[in-house]
């Protein structure tokens, strides 16, 4: 009896184990959600501002130096040196999908981007290389110089000597005189000594260089002359600024992100003013530099397979390609082909089918359309 109900407990410990190792089925729904990718483009632009300064002492300069001032107003001047159009994808807000599944998960394993793009099903590990974004920021800081001071060039002096009439009486071979004594002290220069000042040294400058060139100050040829020379120059155009006037230049660079949605359609990148630089997209007074998308194309083979919505599907796109033109107003400034996915056409390929039959599919990421469908070996 012993011996029976030992075979029978080894028996059902025997069972149990057995029903262990089965595996567990899993039923449990996975939902996985992606989405497909639409073509935005950053627009860098380097743009150049002349700042015209006039001088504080133009109404003298054709009376003192006979020259007309070549600036006489302050006021900017911008323009735009360089357009560069780079295209890049970024998630479609408008096309994310999401996948369920219960059961065997691997004939309809999906495979993403970093960015969430589809990029293949049941295709096992892909080589996916992710859109590496930079941004690097250089402070620029605009020249605020509005106007030119004779206190900033490097040769100014701002008092002037002033003698005091002052007389001391001194006793000179027994008779009692008036001696001039004078207090020399210093005052602020005026306008009128300043520019007076500023004449005379554009002068002396030019009568020194004559010196020079023509050997007379016994200053040695080479480089301790070629030094003095440019010396020279840079005072006397610091001093000439002062009637004439002068002009400072100033590079900028921006950068402008803008997606096109529609064929044909002016997508406005930045707006610009000759007067006033970069300016809000929105001042319509303003000249608009515009993306626009001509000549589209769809594939014809984008009237694929399609699927009733009742059926588990996976939408993927048939990308369009277009000519993507750089427009000032209405004038074309360059155009370029490109590869843009939003207007194309976004199709579905049934799951069913992709495990039926054991496909592999792989896609493009960055645009959304299929690049291969293979069988998956058995």
């Amino acid at each position: 009896m012993k011996k029976i109900l030992f075979i029978l407990v080894w028996g059902i410990v025997l069972t149990s184990a057995c029903i262990a190792q089965k595996k567990k089925e899993v039923n449990t729904p996975v939902t996985v959600s992606y989405c497909l990718p639409k073509v935005s483009y950053k627009v860098k632009v380097k743009a150049e501002v002349v700042r015209h300064i006039p001088g504080p002492y133009a109404e003298y300069a054709e009376k003192e130096l006979g020259m007309k001032p070549m600036v006489t107003a302050l006021k900017e001047q911008w323009e735009v040196k360089s357009v560069e159009v780079i295209p890049f994808s970024v998630p479609d807000e408008k096309a994310v999908y999401s996948m369920t599944t219960t059961g065997d998960y691997s004939s309809v394993m999906l495979s993403l981007s970093p960015e969430g793009f589809l990029a293949g099903i049941a295709a096992g590990p892909l080589a996916i290389t992710p859109q590496v974004e930079k941004m690097e920021y250089r402070a620029q800081e605009p020249d605020r110089q509005r106007e030119i001071r004779m206190t900033d060039l490097r040769t100014y002096n701002p008092l002037k000597e002033v003698l005091d009439t002052n007389y001391v009486e001194q006793e000179i071979d027994g008779v009692i005189k008036r001696i001039w004594d004078p207090i020399i002290s210093y005052k602020p220069k005026t306008r009128r000594d300043l520019m007076s000042e500023a004449v005379k040294e554009i002068f002396r400058i030019r009568s020194e260089r004559v010196k020079l060139l023509a050997a007379e100050n016994e200053v040695p040829d080479g480089k301790s002359l070629q030094v003095i020379l440019k010396e020279f120059d840079r005072m006397e155009r610091d001093y000439l600024s002062l009637f004439m006037g002068k002009k400072v230049r100033q590079s900028f660079e921006r950068v402008f992100v803008c997606t096109i949605e529609k064929e044909n359609d002016a997508t406005v990148a930045f707006r610009f003013s000759a007067s006033d630089g970069f300016v809000d997209r929105k001042n319509v007074s303003a000249m608009a530099y515009s993306l626009v998308a001509e000549r589209v194309i769809i594939p014809a083979a984008a009237s694929g397979m399609q699927t009733e919505q009742t059926q588990a599907v996976v939408y993927y796109r048939v990308p369009a390609v277009a000519d993507v033109k750089l427009v000032r107003m209405t004038e074309e400034l360059q155009r370029f082909r490109c590869v843009i996915p939003q207007l194309g056409m976004i199709k579905k390929f049934p799951t069913d089918v992709i495990s039926g039959e054991g496909l592999q599919l792989e896609f493009y990421p960055e645009y959304g359309s299929i690049k291969s469908i293979n069988k998956t070996v058995r």
